[in-house]
């Protein structure tokens, strides 16, 4: 009798729940979907819904799922510092959904929409029809990656929406009113040990402080032409796998590289400014690339190709794939490459690029089993940019020629003086310049002065690059025809270049350090 009173108490007391659902938007400042729960009031609820379908993917890894932890620690921390704390649920979200309302019952639901794909769709499609079928009122905000308009006024809209005031973190919300789930491991999804022992650490404290970095100095050369493979690493953002999350938004980025480009001309400093202007071009074009993903017309440049020359179905365990993925091809710049994106989970520009057309082109594999490897190396990994990268670089676009890049030509190019191949193929660090970045031409004498045996210190050459390239080259002349399959409708898991935009040579001026005003509790 005592339990049926409890249980009827619960039943009349209970508070219908706003659910704010986190998704890649894992912040508290400027996130539309949190402003409007708490302009909504009532139970806030920060939702976050671990997919396991998500993780089962070919392009799923540990080094991700470790990032992503990161990320909502950070997240958590701060929703706890304003009276609350995430809330963590496993299963579909539409699902889960269910069951809070179920259990506790939900007055209404704001979220972003991602349009980052088909996948994102079809979830998107299931949540809005069930919250119709159970006459939950929906809050759909459009997402910081996105337009709203697919017309020619795209930039002038996107603009727009960068420069709106960005909305500041709330000042209070009330204690969670439900229990959270435990805080998985990657394990828990299957996934495999994934040792990545430079990789950068996820959540917002760490996006705010390597943008204060990069734009009070790191980023003056960013996106120069002709710059070192080394030299561009030093000059690179690293904010792609926090974009990727949402831990910073795209407008506070933006607005952030203007306000501190307007300080710089205004102090005469025009090399440091064009390299932002040069940096919001590349942020700009990064919205397109989600937003025609978004499109029907335009989604196919955006999708994993599907090969239409008959390259190569390796397995795993084909030696050629085996060799490429250890960094153990023979080719230098290629090594150190792959060595790099395996110990940081990042490459500089151009470089995955460089790694994946030598996979398909040279070795003539399919690419459905070197890009989901690269895929699961990258910490940024986002389906849009990296397979609508993919599509133009693996030779097989109909709208983009068959232009295969010489590994050795690349070497010389990008790493004139070996210092990222030094670094990261520390056996061949002692060879002499003129044979760096083609060992098999070295005279056995100069291998053996420095204890380089090639075959067994380090591999020989997988092919002849020129005459590999010369005879992709022909069996791609035929046809330019490409089809495409969704992002995930590819081989199943097994466990076990474009240059950067050139600019106008400007004299380089004193660098101005630039304080930037984004606080991680307050208004940012």
């Amino acid at each position: 009798m005592f339990g049926l009173f409890v249980r009827m108490f619960y039943i009349c007391s209970m508070t219908e729940l706003t659910i704010v659902w986190f998704r890649r938007d894992l912040r508290v400042h400027d996130h539309a979907a949190l402003a409007s729960a708490c302009a909504a009031g009532g139970q806030i609820v920060p939702l976050y819904v671990f997919e396991p379908e998500q993780w089962l993917r070919p392009e799923a890894s540990g080094r991700q799922f470790d990032f992503l932890i990161e990320s909502l620690a950070d997240l958590d921390h701060a929703l706890r510092q304003q009276g609350s704390q995430l809330c963590l649920r496993s299963g579909s979200p539409a699902e889960v959904l269910s069951r809070l309302h179920a259990q506790h019952g939900i007055a209404s639901l704001h979220f972003h929409s991602l349009n980052n794909g088909p996948n994102d769709s079809a979830q998107d499609r299931d949540v809005r029809n069930w919250a119709l079928k159970v006459g939950i009122p929906l809050r759909e905000h459009a997402g910081s990656q996105g337009s709203t308009s697919p017309h020619a006024d795209w930039d002038a809209l996107w603009l727009q929406r960068m420069r709106q005031a960005r909305l500041p973190a709330p000042k209070a919300l009330p204690a969670l009113a439900i229990p959270s789930e435990a805080w998985p491991d990657a394990s828990d999804f299957g996934l495999d040990p994934d040792i990545c022992p430079d990789r950068q650490t996820g959540g917002r404290t760490n996006a705010i402080l390597q943008l204060r970095r990069f734009l009070s100095g790191d980023g003056r050369n960013a996106g120069k032409p002709n710059l070192s493979i080394m030299a561009g690493n030093a000059a690179a953002s690293r904010l792609s796998a926090h974009l990727a999350v949402g831990s910073v938004s795209e407008r506070e980025v933006w607005q952030g590289a203007m306000k501190a480009r307007t300080a710089l001309l205004a102090d005469g400093d025009q090399t440091f400014a064009s390299a932002l202007e040069r940096f919001t071009d590349k942020l700009a074009e990064r919205a397109r690339l989600h937003q025609a993903a978004a499109r029907p017309g335009l989604a196919n440049g955006c999708k994993h190709p599907l090969d239409a020359h008959g390259r190569d179905d390796a397995s795993l365990t084909d030696p050629r794939l085996s060799a490429w993925a250890a960094g153990k091809t023979g080719f230098p710049l290629l090594d150190a490459s792959m060595r790099c994106l395996q110990a940081t989970g990042h490459l500089e520009a151009g470089l995955p690029s460089l790694l994946l057309s030598f996979a398909t082109c040279h070795l003539w594999l399919d690419p459905s089993r070197p890009s989901q490897t690269m895929a699961r190396l990258c910490t940024d990994f986002d389906p849009i940019l990296f397979y609508g990268n993919a599509r133009k670089v693996i030779g097989i676009s109909a709208d983009t020629p068959s232009y295969i890049p010489n590994p050795v030509r690349q070497s010389l190019t990008r790493d004139p003086e070996g210092a990222f191949i030094r670094k990261w193929v520390p056996e061949l660090a002692e060879l002499p310049d003129p044979y760096l970045h083609n060992p098999w031409e070295a005279p056995k004498s100069v291998l053996s002065e420095h204890g380089i045996i090639l075959g067994q210190s380090y591999p020989m050459r997988l092919v002849d690059h020129v005459a590999a390239a010369r005879e992709a080259r022909r069996r791609l002349a035929p046809t330019r025809e490409s089809r495409a399959l969704p992002f995930h409708a590819v081989a199943p898991r097994q466990r076990g270049i474009s240059r950067p935009t050139a600019g106008r040579k400007i004299a380089t001026k004193r660098m101005v350090p630039v304080q930037l005003s984004f606080d991680l509790q307050g208004q940012a």
